[in-house]
């Protein structure tokens, strides 16, 4: 048998540099494009503040004081009073996980917008004012008055 006449198959040196520039020029160029972390950052502050809104309510109803969504354009934060029967609005509520306030500054770029400076949720959930509506980047939920129910579907 004889193998000095057969084919030798593969790819020259010049296919693979010319191959690995086009990716990586793909890789600089469009892939930002697609994965606009902007985009993640709105989507993630979102889900925060709507989280903030439905964790408020309930910690009202558990706990049976009153608890406090506070809503400016820099970010939000929940407070409770510093004796359930009144009082101003002064201590931060902790995160669930017990990692520092349920608190959080709107991420650059992020614009964090709502009809009323401060929700406050009652001990039966119901919310003071109500009808607010909560808009981040476009995306926006609301919190019905009387039932204090934080719709963002």
């Amino acid at each position: 048998m004889d193998t000095s006449n057969s084919l030798i198959r593969g790819f020259t040196l010049i296919e693979l540099i010319v191959t690995m520039v086009i990716i990586g020029l793909l890789a600089v160029v469009a892939i930002p494009r697609m994965f606009d972390i902007a985009t993640f950052r709105s989507r993630g502050f979102f889900e925060e503040v709507l989280n903030a809104a439905r964790y408020g309510q309930k910690l009202a109803v558990a706990s049976g004081c009153a608890v406090q969504l506070s809503i400016s354009g820099g970010g939000f934060a929940l407070y409770q009073r510093q004796n359930c029967t009144g009082g101003a609005f002064s201590r931060p509520v902790p995160r669930p996980a017990g990692s520092g306030a349920f608190a959080a500054a709107s991420p650059a770029g992020v614009t964090l917008s709502a009809t009323a400076a401060a929700v406050v949720f009652d001990s039966l959930g119901r919310a003071t004012p109500g009808g607010v509506t909560v808009s981040v980047d476009g995306r926006s939920f609301i919190i019905s008055g009387e039932s204090g129910y934080v719709d963002g579907s």
